[in-house]
């Protein structure tokens, strides 16, 4: 009896330790990850990154509470609405973080490509569309339904935040923190490289 404990014991702990191992292959841990080792070199990519994070846990936890929603009344003891709206919300949630971090892989390929002037142009134009976006956006429903965007009302006011922070840091040399972009540029991709294997 006390080995059949043990043995049940050891593939708990087996499967436990896989789930974890697995969890942190994730693109969102990617994301966690990304976000944590930023924090202290520079603390507002990092915020802009958790906050991209944010989002996709916010987006999966309203997509398994809708599924949850819409498959409980089908569902006598709710397990099964339960299980799925789970199922769900952890597919979306990796699927968003997989497409954020696509999309930041695909923005360093362009800052390298490109250079630091022509993503200030970039930056600034991307600012403006968005800027007048909710400006329109305003001006036909009114600021209530501000109260229902709040992930592009977010998400407008990171880009704009992000686009003064690189202007400071990139093109104005006298600034305290200013960098080097294309050390910034080369050993961002190579971090997300050495995430993507796990390293």
């Amino acid at each position: 009896m006390r080995s059949t404990v043990q043995v049940a014991a050891r593939r708990l702990r087996e499967a436990g330790s896989a789930l974890y191992e697995a969890a942190w292959q994730t693109h969102a841990a990617r994301l966690a990850i990304v976000a944590a080792r930023l924090r202290s070199g520079t603390p507002l990519v990092a915020i802009l990154v958790a906050a991209t994070l944010l989002a996709c846990l916010y987006l999966a936890w309203s997509t398994g509470r809708s599924v949850h929603a819409v498959l409980l009344p089908a569902s006598p003891t709710g397990i099964g609405a339960t299980i799925a709206g789970l199922i769900a919300g952890i597919a979306v949630l990796e699927l968003g973080a997989a497409f954020a971090v696509t999309l930041m892989t695909a923005g360093l390929r362009l800052a390298y490509d490109t250079g630091r002037h022509r993503m200030r142009a970039l930056l600034v134009i991307a600012s403006a569309l968005a800027l007048l976006g909710m400006a329109w956006r305003l001006w036909e429903t009114g600021p209530a339904a501000l109260a229902g965007a709040a992930l592009p009302v977010l998400g407008t006011a990171g880009l704009v935040m992000l686009t003064a922070w690189f202007e400071r840091a990139y093109l104005r040399p006298a600034y305290p923190g200013f960098r080097d972009f294309w050390v910034d540029v080369v050993d961002a991709r190579h971090f997300l490289t050495r995430s993507a294997h796990g390293e």
